[in-house]
């Protein structure tokens, strides 16, 4: 498609350059007639700035009606149905039908997410928003953040995180908690010490990380990487197998595992169990989530505590605060948990 200026634009409807502007920046003073006139000629030249509401008055012209869509969609990749997905999905249905939206699922495969095709109502603009969890695969997220919708991303991969993108990104926090939570187990003289958990797939494993790295730096303890797990050959940080594996595969232990989320360490408990080995008088053993499960009970792990119904509230919020405001910039937002010490780090 040939380039053309916005003043071939105004020539060609018989309008003001200004008013093409107005048009593409969402601006006052334009009746809807010529809006809906400047964005189909703005899409039928692929202008460059082409943003999801001239491709919706574009729409308008087309059909000679003005279309209003309120269905928001979340897009995930098979979430297990566990505790804390249901809550955070329920924290969004909930908060999205009280502004009068709609809530539909789109629930892909690990296959899909890798060959990944933007579903059709993404395509074709019949949700005004979506909410995206659990996906990270780079080009998969560059798809859904370029489709010209408000989309909003439940963590997101490190590299897409470098590089930016044309989405809302929130983030629980992680470098500062597992900053706070490994300096408390070295403070009661545990120095030699693991992590377990994929960093290279998400961009808050990464920070937990990075957060267990200056603890122990800050600290005199030692980072053995015989007891680290932190990539997985699978692509994703919770295949549970591959932690078994894992500890299966160790002749001898540290002195505590730091785990990047609470499904791991209650792996790693067991599997240390297993070994004949007591947590947290052999081996102090953290988490991050504050899940419940039946080998720990809600009282035992050491966790970071995340509110997983106020969480998917506030994707919603952040959500609708692009619905509301298109002409805003893009934040990333970072939630903060709040730690909790309990038995399995001897406190």
């Amino acid at each position: 498609m040939r380039k053309v200026s916005l003043q071939q634009i105004a020539d060609e409807l018989n309008v003001s350059r200004i008013t093409v502007s107005k048009v593409i920046n969402n601006k006052e003073g334009v009746s809807e007639e010529t809006r809906r006139r400047v964005a189909k000629k703005l899409v039928e030249y692929d202008y460059k700035k082409i943003n999801r509401n001239i491709l919706r008055l574009a729409q308008e012209a087309e059909t000679g009606t003005a279309i209003v869509r309120n269905n928001i969609a979340v897009i995930a990749t098979e979430p297990d149905f566990s505790d804390f997905w249901l809550k955070i999905i329920n924290g969004i249905a909930n908060e999205v039908s009280s502004r009068g939206y709609n809530f539909v699922y789109h629930f892909i495969t690990r296959d899909e997410e890798v060959d990944f095709t933007i579903p059709k109502s993404v395509v074709d603009h019949s949700v005004c928003g979506i909410i995206v969890i659990n996906i990270y695969n780079n080009s998969a997220i560059s798809a859904l953040a370029n489709a010209g919708i408000p989309t909003v991303f439940y963590d997101i991969t490190p590299q897409k995180y470098r590089e930016g993108i044309n989405a809302d990104v929130v983030l629980l926090e992680g470098k500062r908690t597992i900053r706070q939570i490994t300096a408390s187990i070295i403070r009661r003289g545990r120095r030699q010490l693991g992590f377990i958990g994929d960093i290279t797939y998400a961009k808050t494993v990464a920070d937990r990380y990075r957060g267990f790295e200056l603890a122990c730096a800050e600290n005199g303890a030692v980072i053995e990487p015989r007891f680290c797990m932190t990539a997985s050959r699978r692509g994703h940080f919770y295949f549970l197998d591959e932690v078994r594996e894992f500890i299966g595969s160790l002749t001898d232990f540290p002195e505590g595992f730091v785990c990047a989320n609470d499904v791991i360490a209650f792996t790693v408990i067991s599997c240390l169990n297993e070994r004949g080995l007591s947590v947290p008088r052999d081996v102090a053993v953290s988490g991050y989530d504050n899940i419940k499960a039946s080998i720990l009970t809600a009282s035992e792990l050491t966790t970071a505590s995340v509110e997983t119904a106020d969480l998917g509230k506030r994707l919603a919020q952040q959500l609708l605060r692009q619905l509301e405001s298109p002409n805003e910039c893009h934040e990333v937002v970072l939630i903060q948990p709040k730690v909790v010490y309990r038995r399995s780090t001897e406190f």
